[in-house]
């Protein structure tokens, strides 16, 4: 019989992305398991879903008193895949691997129950090659969550053309329930939508840097004061639509030639990557962060998130 609803999730992973997936699932109510490989990696899982919550209460968007309830919904577990056998959903937030991934969604198939939905997070790849090794590819999905989870709406929801019809209409309903919004793919793309246009963008800026057109710092501040401050109010058809197609057209006529179209990655990205220089847990990348200080800019970041996450909640309550 398949599955019409869900009501109990597990997630592999407590890294970047695990911890605040299981966090919006137990938020509204889910019976959530949150899975990782040590003791250690569970306990930073743990601090950092209630750290995240605390965070929100400030805002208004958890009430204080409920902290302590959500927290009891998630079960906490280190003990190999035995958190899997039961759940309605399990969704893999692990390393960006395909290999990994595809002897991981094998292993999970053998303990889960035939009508469980096995759900990757990955940024970028394949339903279809991360489900390769499936017997029942039909009920592997991407669902891909973006950072920070408990605090951007979009999950995309990726198929492959062997995902069947009804998972896709249950997960989606499920992300609906834990306050996100799905986006369906609806080609088996790499990147899905949001991760080819943002990388998209990263080549050019990169390509900018390269030539000398400006630095990186000018280059965040041009994104950052133009129009990065009304991408959340205004998206891109939406854009082209009020300043004329007319005009798209006659700017493309000529900008696009000259925008860089480089198969790989740019030469100023991968020195960078030769030499070390891997950003923040390197301590340098285009910027040096022993003196620019990343908890910082993450903390500006979810500030700003929450909010607007606030804001959408006063006026959806008004």
């Amino acid at each position: 019989m398949p599955l019409t609803h869900i009501q109990t999730v597990a997630v592999i992973g407590a890294g970047q992305m695990g911890p605040g997936i299981a966090q919006t699932a137990a938020a509204v109510g889910y019976s959530t398991t949150l899975i990782a490989r040590s003791a250690a990696g569970l306990e930073k899982g743990r601090a950092k879903i209630l750290s995240n919550l605390q965070a929100m209460s400030r805002f208004d968007l958890v009430k204080p008193e409920d902290i302590d309830a959500i927290l009891a919904r998630i079960t906490f577990r280190n003990d190999g895949f035995a958190g899997v056998a039961e759940a309605d959903l399990v969704v893999e937030a692990a390393v960006e691997e395909l290999p990994l991934k595809q002897q991981l969604f094998r292993d999970l198939e053998a303990i889960v129950r035939s009508d469980t939905i096995l759900a990757s997070t990955t940024s970028g790849l394949r339903a279809a090659d991360i489900g390769a090794l499936t017997a029942h590819p039909e009920r592997v999905v991407v669902a891909h969550y973006w950072n920070p989870p408990h605090l951007l709406p979009l999950v995309e929801v990726a198929p492959s053309d062997k995902t069947s019809r009804e998972v896709v209409d249950v997960i989606s309903a499920f992300l609906r329930s834990t306050g996100h919004s799905p986006a369906l793919v609806r080609k088996d793309a790499l990147g899905f939508i949001a991760n080819r246009l943002q990388h998209a963008l990263w080549r050019e800026a990169l390509a900018i840097v390269q030539q000398g057109i400006a630095s990186p710092s000018d280059v965040d501040e041009a994104m950052k004061t133009s129009f990065g401050a009304r991408t959340p109010v205004l998206g891109i058809f939406e854009h082209m639509d009020l300043v004329g197609l007319d005009l798209v057209q006659n700017i493309h006529s000529y900008l696009l030639a000259d925008l860089d179209t480089l198969p790989g990655p740019n030469p100023e990205l991968s020195a960078r990557v030769a030499r070390g220089d891997l950003g923040v847990k390197t301590g340098l990348g285009f910027y040096d962060w022993s003196i620019k200080s990343s908890a910082d800019v993450l903390r500006a970041r979810d500030t700003e998130l929450m909010e607007r996450a606030a804001k959408r909640k006063k006026n959806s309550a008004s």
